[in-house]
């Protein structure tokens, strides 16, 4: 994020993106190898754990595997734009998007 002045022109981008998890132990093992890397007092340590283990659906485990940082990492390479913020949000699906009719 650059020190430029504010120019008052913000856009905000959505995204849906849909992914299948095939495996969520795999996952929820990842996302705690990953949470057992991360320097952190032990109380947070403990309470992600307890969330990422008592979600059977895998979306807490990819919620901490992806951070704002990642999502931020997508429009880094467009040096026209100055990212402000990232806001990320994983929930339940019932399937697959539904295709577009044209």
């Amino acid at each position: 994020m650059s020190n430029r002045p504010d120019t008052g022109t913000y856009l905000c981008v959505s995204l849906d993106l849909m992914v299948e998890v095939a495996d969520p132990e795999a996952l929820q093992a990842a996302a705690l190898t990953d949470l057992r890397s991360r320097d952190l007092d032990a109380g947070e340590r403990d309470t992600q754990l307890a969330q990422i283990t008592a979600d059977p659906t895998g979306a807490t485990a990819l919620r901490w595997l992806i951070t704002p940082d990642d999502i931020l990492g997508l429009v880094d390479r467009i040096t026209e734009i100055d990212p402000v913020e990232a806001v990320l949000e994983i929930s339940e699906s019932e399937g697959a998007l539904a295709p577009e009719e044209d």
